[in-house]
């Protein structure tokens, strides 16, 4: 549970990202505040506890000097816009051959999974700081956000002196568009969610009013 060994390198889990959320999480459901700003920013701790625990670790502590002597601080990464996302969605031609279906899944995991990223932002964001419901405004944090897990996975590399995280542009645009996205579309999904909840509320104190008289 505390480290363990894969391709030669000695790593610390993910699991020690997620356990200091556990207190506050605790603190959070205690403070006797109204339930949904309870639930946002539990979803606001959770969120933002796992892309650390996703997109930072393992964190290798031990077994770098092979790798740090076969690949270079720049190995795979891509700082050309749009180079990575292209050749993702070149994988995922119909007509590949049917070998190459593990190669298809793993480009749907990468952009699904960097779109997705960050989509929780935009549900929790505007909620807990008003400020973030002017689109312009969001749009920033959105990309100072992807920019930010960029920046630290590179930061990371350079302090184990090689790329044991990839540091990708396309990874940052992907995580922003995905928040953005869920800005955009999350209040119009909530309203309609509210309204057909409503809807049956009324109908349902109807039939009870009817059968009550």
């Amino acid at each position: 549970m505390f480290t363990f060994t894969e391709d030669g390198l000695t790593l610390i889990p993910g699991v020690w990202a997620l356990l200091p959320a556990i207190p506050v999480a605790l603190w959070i459901w205690r403070r006797g505040s109204d339930r949904r700003w309870t639930l946002m920013t539990l979803l606001a701790l959770v969120h933002i506890d796992l892309v650390i625990a996703l997109t930072l670790f393992p964190i290798p502590i031990a077994g770098q000097e092979f790798y740090r002597e076969s690949r270079g601080i720049f190995f795979g990464d891509n700082v050309v816009p749009f180079a990575t996302i292209l050749s993702q969605l070149a994988d995922l031609n119909p007509h590949v051959d049917h070998n190459a279906r593990i190669l298809v899944l793993n480009s749907l995991r990468q952009l699904g999974g960097n779109l997705l990223a960050l989509a929780p932002l935009g549900i929790y964001g505007p909620a807990l700081w008003p400020r973030l419901r002017n689109w312009r405004r969001f749009v920033l944090v959105a990309v100072a956000f992807g920019v930010g897990i960029e920046t630290a996975q590179f930061l990371g590399s350079l302090i184990e002196g090689f790329a044991y995280r990839v540091t990708d542009v396309d990874d940052a645009i992907l995580n922003a568009t995905g928040a953005i996205v869920t800005f955009a579309v999350w209040p119009r999904l909530a309203r309609t969610a509210f309204a057909t909840n409503l809807a049956a509320r009324v109908a349902n104190s109807r039939h009870v009013a009817r059968d009550a008289g």
